[in-house]
């Protein structure tokens, strides 16, 4: 899917394919180092290209998850994830996860948003009745996003993480109903 971003700038959306693993690597350590509001510390993202570019092939063969990557002007600046909560068991199947990420240098434009749309169609078209995504306690820019899809805050994991400097930060869990 092709739009058009607030700056005017042209943002492409579709599944990534085993020649993005190299770009996908980068975006991972790159979004490591540079944002707080992942559940990685920068350095911790240790995949090769040959395993992203396996990953990113299990994915395309497995009907319960969906990934989606976002490229703006031919460059790799966001990924975002569906999937079922536990596929295996059907008494879950009604419920799917989503993440996402983004080089800060792409915040507010509206990508996340994309990126957001993509993963509740695929979530929709697999019947699944409930959407749920974990956020840092902190992050607002992403709260506030997820709350204009209608997700809605159902809880908090005090001191879910613990940075290197030995500051906790707690997590959100929401929740939409489809």
């Amino acid at each position: 899917m092709d739009y058009l971003l607030k700056n005017g700038i042209s943002l492409t959306i579709r599944p990534p394919v085993p020649e993005d693993a190299q770009g996908m690597v980068e975006l991972f350590r790159a979004a490591d180092e540079e944002s707080p509001f992942l559940i990685r510390n920068p350095g911790e993202f240790d995949f090769t290209v040959e395993q992203e570019a396996a990953l990113i092939q299990s994915v395309e063969e497995n009907p319960d998850l969906q990934w989606y990557t976002a490229f703006c002007q031919g460059r790799l600046v966001g990924q975002s994830s569906a999937g079922l909560v536990n596929g295996r068991w059907q008494r879950c199947r009604h419920r799917a996860q989503v993440g996402f990420v983004v080089l800060k240098a792409f915040w507010g434009l509206g990508i996340g948003g994309r990126l957001m749309e993509n993963c509740l169609a695929w979530c929709r078209q697999r019947g699944c009745e409930q959407v749920e995504l974990d956020v840092v306690a902190h992050n607002q820019r992403a709260l506030d996003m997820y709350k204009s899809f209608g997700f809605e805050v159902v809880g908090l994991r005090p001191r879910a993480l613990k940075y290197p400097d030995g500051t906790y930060a707690g997590e959100t869990e929401m929740i939409k109903y489809l």
